[in-house]
């Protein structure tokens, strides 16, 4: 269904028209243009994940990509763009750290009014087990960095790249640590609830992470 994606295809489309910003182009360029948006922006669908990734690795281990065929090229753009969409654990700490629980709290509004409402409390937005560490652990480890190791390698482990990664790997010690400091805290209970993830997830915490939105 991509709900979230396709509003905001929708949402910019009616932007280009409302602007007029492509009305000096030929009918049918713009609509290419509508489409080609269309395909990037459902590209960054989490659920899609495995599937652009398992892709790209193909690719890679083949070595036939090529840039020069449009298709390659739009591919690459979805990967680009997919990067964007989830590079927040690629920033500096300081940074990184703000975003990550801005969105979070914004995922518990969510779990309250869904709880309110008496519905389901989607993956993620339940405050009392999901804790804002613990979440970011699983983020980085079953999303973020799968898909920056293999951009990493498609730009042959570029200066940009390493330093994305490096970062990555610091955010994902500094969330280990909290996450331990609040499994003591709470002896034992993971601060939130949770258990304590200071290792690797569980095959249930993979699920729950690509089937929320990026935190």
């Amino acid at each position: 269904m991509s709900v979230l994606e396709n509003h905001h295809w929708r949402s910019t489309i009616g932007m280009l028209r409302e602007s007029r910003l492509l009305a000096h182009l030929p009918k049918e360029m713009t609509q290419d243009i509508e489409q080609q948006l269309g395909s990037l922006i459902l590209a960054t669908d989490i659920n899609r994940q495995n599937e652009f990734l398992t892709r790209l690795k193909a690719h890679l281990h083949n070595k036939d990509l090529r840039l020069e065929d449009a298709h390659d090229r739009h591919f690459m753009l979805q990967i680009a763009l997919k990067c964007a969409d989830i590079c927040n654990p690629c920033r500096i700490w300081e940074m990184s750290k703000q975003w990550s629980e801005r969105v979070c709290e914004e995922f518990y509004r969510q779990g309250d009014l869904e709880q309110k409402f008496e519905l389901e409390i989607s993956p993620l937005c339940n405050q009392q087990k999901d804790s804002i560490p613990s979440i970011q652990i699983g983020f980085m480890t079953y999303i973020v960095e799968p898909l920056f190791r293999e951009w990493a390698r498609f730009t042959g482990n570029s200066a940009l790249s390493e330093s994305m990664l490096s970062h990555l790997a610091h955010n994902k010690a500094q969330w280990k640590s909290l996450l331990s400091k609040q499994h003591k805290s709470s002896g034992g209970g993971g601060g939130s609830g949770s258990p304590d993830r200071t290792g690797q997830g569980t095959e249930r915490e993979e699920q729950a992470v690509t089937e929320g939105e990026a935190p």
